[in-house]
């Protein structure tokens, strides 16, 4: 039995046995730097909060915040200054950019949209090898490939994400829920996603992490 979750960046969770939106997670957080002021992404602090609503919803454990290693750089300006032709006002006006590197033992395979080559790398990446707009990069360096992560939790559970850009914040603070995770971009994905989930994967649980613009 596979269980379906769906989450959007509006921060909701509906099972698909429902057809109402059942849990909103962003209104007791309005306050907290949830989203970035000069990027289109949400920050992790935002995709955390999902993942752990999440977490409750599919019964696995959950780290708390207080267990990741926190990191902080402070003069991000994010993709909106390309958008608006690096307006003064926006880039003359940086944000922090927060992220949290999970402290449990992980192993990250990169593979391509075939699922081959792969090559074992960190889950999430040194912000120096980007400029100051790019660095909501460092989760998994984009979205271009099929990541495999291998988890010290032992609870047999298997997760399969198909994700946009925003799923990749959220990707490393699933790493204390499950024994594995497979996170695939469906716009870069040439395989049969049925297939994948059920003979590749053998997934117990299945993820839907897109925006909802």
């Amino acid at each position: 039995e596979i269980t379906t979750r769906l989450v959007g960046s509006e921060m909701c969770i509906r099972d698909r046995c429902h057809s109402d939106w059942c849990l909103w997670c962003s209104k007791e957080h309005t306050a907290e730097p949830i989203y970035a002021r000069t990027d289109h992404h949400w920050f992790q602090l935002g995709a955390y909060y999902v993942a752990r609503a999440f977490a409750e919803q599919a019964d696995v454990p959950f780290a708390d915040l207080t267990t990741y290693k926190k990191y902080v750089e402070d003069d991000f300006v994010g993709s909106m200054a390309y958008y608006t032709n690096d307006y003064p006002d926006l880039v003359n006006s940086p944000e922090e950019f927060v992220y949290y590197v999970p402290t449990n033992d992980i192993q990250t395979t990169y593979y391509d949209r075939d699922y081959a080559n792969g090559y074992e790398s960190d889950l999430i990446l040194d912000p120096s090898a980007w400029d100051n707009s790019s660095y909501y990069m460092v989760f998994m360096c984009g979205d271009d490939k099929i990541v495999h992560i291998q988890t010290d939790c032992d609870n047999d559970r298997r997760l399969v994400i198909f994700k946009d850009s925003y799923g990749n914040a959220l990707v490393p603070c699933l790493t204390s829920s499950f024994s594995e995770i497979y996170v695939c971009d469906m716009r870069y994905f040439n395989l049969n996603a049925i297939d994948f989930i059920q003979e590749e994967a053998k997934a117990t649980d299945v993820l839907f992490c897109m925006n909802l613009f």
